[in-house]
């Protein structure tokens, strides 16, 4: 009887989905992804981004973050080079982000120009 090789496997066997990884850390995998793609990072867990757009997770690092070690956060200049690439492209934004954004904005602006009008007044004054 001829044995059939077995293809082989296409997850790295050190690697954690962000599943697992949230799984293991007891928190939601939606935490986990927010952070990344946030700050790049999570709890200085930096992913391997996988072709299918998956994220992939060194399992010895989410295992020292577990035994209690700190994990590594990155510099600001890779904060900054992250999130500089996010922005870097707005035509990704999904448009309900870019809604968002724009609200944000206009409230951040509003809020500003009442700050600076509440400095205006003098002592005693009211804003209107």
């Amino acid at each position: 009887m001829q044995q059939i090789p077995l293809a082989p496997s296409t997850r790295p066997a050190s690697k954690l989905s962000t599943e697992e990884v949230a799984a293991a850390l007891l928190v939601l995998p939606q935490t986990v992804r927010r952070s990344f793609c946030i700050l790049g990072h999570f709890h200085g867990l930096r992913p391997t981004k996988l072709a299918s757009r998956r994220l992939a997770w060194d399992a010895a690092e989410v295992d020292r973050l577990i035994a209690g070690e700190a994990g590594k956060a990155p510099d600001a200049a890779d904060i900054a080079a992250h999130q500089a690439r996010k922005a870097s492209n707005l035509a990704k934004l999904p448009k309900h982000i870019a809604r968002k954004a724009a609200a944000k904005a206009q409230r951040m602006a509003t809020e500003n120009s009442d700050a600076d009008a509440n400095e205006r007044l003098t002592s005693g004054e009211v804003a209107a």
